[in-house]
């Protein structure tokens, strides 16, 4: 069956279920006359549930039952199958040789209906809850089942008291199941979270059982006598819930002892389960059930010990939700600490309505008021910290902004690669939060100072107090973020708008984002120390001779390169484009239900231009098809995809193909890479109308020709040396390409005039089997 239908038919069953129990409940009082019959066929009151009605009705424990409505006791269905008088009109009974007539009027609604509907409500919230923030775990789909078995039996509680045949055939077969259905429960959660496989083949068998006494108890919807069968089917209940309870328990300490030692997390998971499972069903079993199999009549009404069985799945929901599995003695202890802490308002509440109430003061009353003021206080300090985080923003607002800026500043610092981008992404959000005329970063040097400032803000006067090391003054506040021998960093902020000092939270919060800056600007000075560094090393290399000695460099700095390239293509392929096309899927969709097709159309154009552009940026980045059809059909792709946007002719002619793509991939990536720098450089650079590209081999050399009749390059911008013009020291945009050609051993000319276009020529050894250059 769909599941969608399926849940369709549960919610009008339960839909149906609440409205005929309501019906019941409200249309009828409850009697709770509890009757006995002897071997005479003669019914007699047994017990009364409730001692008020006793007293109110003038009736006897002993009265022998004449007639129900009128008629012989054995003629009513109520008698007949419960031994219990409910929706009746009168009663006529014999006591001391006199008959007595007694008019059942309509008595106040029993307490025990509305605490039966409150844990209905609870339960079924809760059964929809789990389904809802937990859709795709089976043991999550059995736990909101062992909520939904809850909330039905105390959804039956109310008309099963008044006789009601439905209601006493839920509530029998729903308490037989309930601890078998927690078992399974178990079992599927132990899997799930501990990767513990338990038998469950013995449990189809169980609720077979159980389905053939839902059948069975269908005698109750018929007319016959079903007294003896009631009092032997209402001890199979009990029976079965024990049962199913040592099962639980059985079941926890199988588990407990075989995998201790082979899976830790067992013992937390078992250590919540004992917990809760003492609390929840302890007292249903050890102050009701076994009471009324022993003695015939519970310590506790069996309506009240049954609230607890509400405590495990609780539980259980609550700690899986909010993900505190694995920290059960933590919550434990807090609940601990809690009780403790709460007892000392209790005892002393308790005692001023003793004091204040002195005339009706009992035990019990006061027993009952300690346990309810003890459980309420306990509760609202254990949720205190979430309804106060929720609540912030009302009832902290300052800090509570103070706190979503800081959490914005800490997310924007992960961005900053250099100081000067700090104005936008830092000292504007500074300067916004506390309300303050201006903030300044400086850093001071030995030497030297570099300042940045956003507002109202002197910068030449700031310069000056810190060189006259003016750290206190009244005008601004100077904050030390980073101090060493190297150099110096100050956060500097103006006066407050509202021409008062910055506050205490506003400080402690300064001081919090001052300890991220450290961090940040620490690392940004590392970075411009090591990129200045570079760039005095890359300015020692005045040839390619001299550049032999730093190949390392060069090999790091291009893998690391290509790595990065690679893995920015791979993200925008597994990431964006896919997401592009999921999209355009959906539109195709839309278009094929005939939903506003021309705008459908539009916007298929337009993501599939973003989706080419998307995919030109990944083959930029990773060009892929140098593995799958190699370097020279490569290049011609590249340049067919460019037919027609260029304003110049290109002409691509190869010599030695076969040689070429015998070459190692490491090399035609490099290749490649000069290639796409040259054709750039076309494009943005040349303004020409005819551009040559020639791939060849010629002794044991892999050449690459290029020339072009644009605008050329003019001489100043070329080294004197004009016999050998390297690309080393000009404006051209390719110390890229020279960095490419030296890590390949390899040698570049560069010819060109101002207004004769360019040549360019590259011969790369082609290494030998060994490895070593021809």
């Amino acid at each position: 069956m769909n599941h969608k239908l399926f849940k369709i038919l549960l919610s009008f069953c339960l839909v149906g279920l609440q409205i005929w129990f309501l019906f019941v409940t409200f249309q009828y009082t409850f009697f709770g006359i509890q009757l006995q019959r002897n071997e005479l066929m003669e019914w007699h009151i047994k017990s009364f549930q409730d001692d008020n009605i006793r007293l109110e009705l003038e009736l006897q424990v002993g009265d022998k039952i004449i007639a129900v409505n009128g008629k012989a006791p054995n003629e009513n269905n109520i008698v007949q199958k419960w031994a219990t008088i409910e929706q009746a009109d009168t009663i006529t009974i014999a006591r001391n040789d006199r008959q007595i007539t007694i008019s059942l009027e309509q008595i106040v609604q029993p307490a025990f209906d509305f605490i039966s509907l409150f844990g209905e409500i609870i339960c079924l919230c809760v059964s929809f809850m789990i389904l809802w923030k937990i859709p795709h775990s089976k043991s999550a789909r059995l736990l909101s089942l062992v909520f939904l078995i809850v909330g039905i039996i105390f959804m039956c509680i109310p008309p099963s008291a008044r006789g009601d045949s439905l209601a006493k055939v839920l509530i029998s077969n729903l308490v037989m199941i309930m601890p078998f259905v927690f078992v399974h429960f178990l079992t599927l959660f132990f899997k799930e979270k501990s990767g513990v496989s338990l038998p469950t083949a013995y449990l189809k068998y169980v609720y077979s059982f159980m389905f053939l006494t839902f059948i069975g108890r269908c005698i109750y919807f018929t007319p016959l006598d079903t007294y003896k069968f009631y009092i032997l089917d209402y001890r199979c209940v009990l029976l079965l819930f024990l049962c199913g309870f040592l099962l639980n328990i059985g079941l926890l300490f199988y588990v407990f002892f075989k995998y201790r030692r082979e899976n830790s997390s067992i013992q937390a998971i078992i250590k919540l389960v004992w917990f809760a499972l003492f609390i929840s069903t302890a007292p249903l079993a050890f102050l009701s059930f076994l009471p009324i199999l022993f003695t015939g009549a519970p310590l506790v009404k069996s309506l009240y010990t049954g609230y607890f069985v509400v405590f495990f799945p609780l539980s259980f929901t609550y700690i899986i939700v909010t993900k505190q599995l694995f920290d059960i003695h933590i919550l434990l202890r807090r609940i601990l600490y809690t009780s403790l802490i709460s007892m000392v308002p209790t005892t002393l509440i308790v005692l001023m309505i003793a004091l204040i109430f002195s005339n009706e003061v009992t035990v019990k009353n006061m027993s009952l008021s300690f346990l309810f003021i003890l459980t309420t206080i306990s509760f609202l300090l254990y949720v205190l910290e979430y309804f106060v985080t929720k609540l912030d923003a009302i009832m902290f607002p300052k800090k509570f902004y103070l706190q979503l800026a800081l959490k914005k500043i800490a997310r924007n610092l992960r961005t900053i690669t250099s100081f000067r981008e700090l104005k936008d992404i830092i000292l504007v959000d500074i300067v916004s939060t506390l309300n303050v005329y201006g903030g300044a970063i400086v850093f001071q040097y030995p030497h030297s100072m570099e300042t940045i400032g956003e507002g109202v803000l002197d910068l030449n006067e700031i310069e000056q107090y810190l060189r006259e090391n003016r750290l206190d003054d009244s005008k601004y506040s100077i904050f030390v973020i980073n101090q060493n021998e190297e150099y110096s960093c100050y956060l500097v902020t103006a006066r407050k708008k509202t021409n008062t000092l910055l506050s205490l939270e506003e400080r402690q919060w300064l001081s919090l984002i001052i300890s991220y800056l450290a961090v940040s600007l620490e690392n940004i000075y590392l970075i411009r120390k090591l990129t200045v560094k570079l760039h005095d090393l890359a300015s020692q290399i005045p040839n390619e001779e001299a550049g032999q000695d730093v190949v390392w460099l060069r090999k790091s700095l291009f893998e690391l390169q290509e790595q990065e390239r690679y893995r920015l293509a791979t993200d925008l392929h597994d990431t964006t484009m896919q997401d592009i096309l999921l999209v355009r899927r959906r539109l195709i969709s839309f278009i094929n239900n005939n939903e506003d097709q021309q705008q459908v159309v539009q916007a298929i154009k337009h993501l599939d231009l973003v989706n080419e552009s998307l995919r030109q940026s990944c083959f930029e980045l990773n060009p892929h098809l140098l593995q799958n059809i190699g370097l020279i059909q490569t290049i011609q792709a590249t340049l067919d995809l460019d037919i027609g946007l260029n304003e110049y002719e290109t002409q691509f002619h190869v010599d030695g193909a076969l040689i070429i793509e015998r070459l190692d991939i490491d090399i035609k990536k490099h290749i490649f890479r000069i290639f796409q720098e040259l054709m750039h450089n076309a494009k943005k650079h040349s303004n020409a109308s005819k551009v040559i590209i020639k791939l060849a081999v010629a002794d044991n050399n892999l050449c690459l020709f290029y020339r072009d009749d644009g605008v050329g390059i003019d001489p100043q911008a070329v080294a004197k040396d004009k016999r050998l013009r390297t690309i080393a020291n000009t404006s051209f945009g390719l110390e890229q390409m020279k960095s490419r050609v030296l890590h390949l051993s390899g040698h570049l000319e560069l010819l060109s005039d101002r207004g004769s276009g360019v040549e360019l020529t590259i011969r790369i050894p082609i290494p030998t089997q060994e490895g070593s250059t021809a």
